[in-house]
């Protein structure tokens, strides 16, 4: 027997269902050439992701839980980040539409194994949200960055292969380590509404290095 949706919908899938939005948003904000803005609300779409798992633990899951959190992530964490890449390469060559496309796919590949593994206690490759958090902090500092036609390519070829590796990441959930990343987070986007662009690109930078060293964290683990 079928089960009415409204019925078994708990308050964390609603925040998911924000995050897919967002991601839509991104992708049409895209299409209008609004790109910063598309890059912000993916951005907005990584608090929603965190905010949908501890809302999730307070309230519990249902049913739609992890298949509905993963579904949105291909849409704000895939798509979004794969559509603004192409247009942000589209301008050197037709042919650097293979980066995005095989972000995407690796993305999308990524979370399938993670919703058949089952593991809880980590992640195995780096997890979507981070990929595509990585990308659009990187298209924000896109001014600043030199040779950006030869290292934005690399990094999506390097965040493609670390999704689909088989290296060991684990969850961040102590609030001494999420905090200074939320915090900044906020500062980042709270700067881009009221137009303060140098404080926007001061926080962006201090972000990419932050999630660049959980992205690196498997080798000076495993050197303690």
């Amino acid at each position: 027997m079928g089960q009415n949706i409204l019925k078994i919908i708990k308050p964390a899938d609603i925040i998911t269902l924000v995050n897919a939005l967002l991601g839509f948003a991104s992708i049409l904000m895209t299409l209008n050439g609004k790109i910063e803005s598309a890059l912000v609300l993916i951005l907005l779409a990584v608090i929603a992701d965190g905010a949908d798992g501890a809302v999730a633990r307070y309230t519990g899951t249902g049913v739609l839980g992890a298949n509905l959190d993963s579904l949105a992530d291909v849409i704000s964490f895939g798509v979004a980040p794969a559509v603004v890449a192409f247009v942000s390469l589209d301008s050197m060559n037709n042919w650097m539409g293979v980066f995005p496309g095989l972000f995407l796919v690796c993305g999308i590949l990524r979370l399938a194994r993670f919703n058949v593994s089952g593991k809880k206690d980590g992640f195995e490759g780096i997890p979507i949200t981070a990929g595509g958090f990585i990308v659009a902090l990187f298209l924000i500092m896109k001014d600043f960055v030199l040779y950006f036609e030869f290292f934005f390519p690399a990094l999506l070829l390097i965040l493609s292969l670390l999704m689909v590796s088989t290296i060991s990441y684990p969850k961040i959930k102590k609030p001494i380590v999420l905090a200074p990343i939320v915090i900044v987070l906020v500062f980042d986007i709270i700067a881009y509404y009221l137009d303060y662009p140098d404080l926007l690109k001061k926080g962006t930078l201090l972000l990419f290095i932050l999630i660049m060293a959980y992205v690196l964290s498997p080798i000076w683990r495993k050197n303690i």
